[in-house]
């Protein structure tokens, strides 16, 4: 018997609003998905183990990593809403093999970029109308030009970049989602209730210049708020993407500093947003 392998180009992943043409994610760098059966074990005094019964949500996990090569991100679009969508694969580049994903929920979407590195932009999310070989599915290729956002053209706006190197950035947003089931659905909810607010997170490592922590005591009288932009552009200077965090307030400062290295700090920042459209709205648009 021969073997095969599938190899990155043997594979495509597409996405979109659930009951909706679905559209292919470009600058893929890796997909995992995958799913496990919450099974309970059965007990009977005088019988010991009688058997497995599923107790609990059937639902799978799926998260997408990616390099920004686009201005367009159709993700950006599906954050609040129920999404489905498929990896399409087959050795050769057959595409006769599929993995779905039915009615998730996108629960993180991140971005970040250091020095030497393409800027990514990677999302993951919970299925709960199944998740595995569900349809045959029919592929698209439609060719780009990247458009890619690399270190050396970020634009970052912080109250210290502008004389303290910035080494990195990382951007995460939390979209917390509970769901609620009933007796006779087949552990599939009826409904979901966004958990706010929604906190987006970011951070940053830079090398030291005239940088001074703040006294934690004085957070007492308030918090320690800024505006934050992550413009990524092109090499000519064209903007690809754009992360804004209003009033985002500091979290925590850690200083860190040796014999033979430059002194370095991390900061991290928190911003909070009562709905899911308004958090898309103030960081995304």
């Amino acid at each position: 018997m021969a073997y095969g392998r599938n190899f990155y180009p043997d594979q495509q992943v597409f996405i979109g609003q659930l009951g909706s043409s679905v559209e292919e994610l470009k600058g893929v760098q890796s997909f995992d998905g995958g799913w496990s059966v919450p099974y309970e074990q059965m007990m009977a005094a005088g019988h010991d183990y009688i058997g497995n019964e599923v107790n609990g949500e059937l639902v799978g996990e799926v998260s997408v990593s990616r390099s920004i090569v686009s201005s367009e991100d159709p993700v950006t679009g599906l954050l609040n809403g129920p999404v489905s969508g498929y990896l399409v694969y087959g050795t050769t580049q057959s595409y006769d093999k599929v993995f779905n994903f039915n009615r998730g929920y996108i629960t993180s979407y991140d971005s970040a970029c250091s020095l030497g590195d393409v800027a990514s932009c990677d999302f993951g999310l919970t299925a709960y109308g199944g998740i595995g070989k569900i349809s045959n599915e029919s592929r698209s290729y439609t060719a780009i030009t990247p458009t890619v956002a690399t270190a050396n053209n970020i634009a970052l706006t912080t109250d210290f970049g502008s004389t303290n190197a910035i080494q990195s950035y990382s951007l995460s947003i939390a979209f917390d989602r509970t769901p609620v089931n009933k007796i006779g659905e087949s552990f599939s909810p009826t409904d979901f209730t966004t958990n706010l607010p929604v906190v987006a997170n970011v951070s940053f490592d830079f090398l030291v210049n005239d940088f001074e922590a703040q006294n934690v005591r004085e957070s007492i009288c308030g918090d320690f708020t800024s505006n934050l932009i992550l413009a990524l552009n092109t090499c000519p200077g064209s903007n690809i993407r754009t992360f804004t965090l209003n009033n985002a307030s500091l979290l925590d400062t850690s200083l860190q500093a040796g014999i033979g290295d430059n002194m370095t700090v991390s900061v991290t920042y928190d911003a909070y947003y009562n709905s899911v459209t308004g958090a898309v709205d103030a960081i995304l648009s």
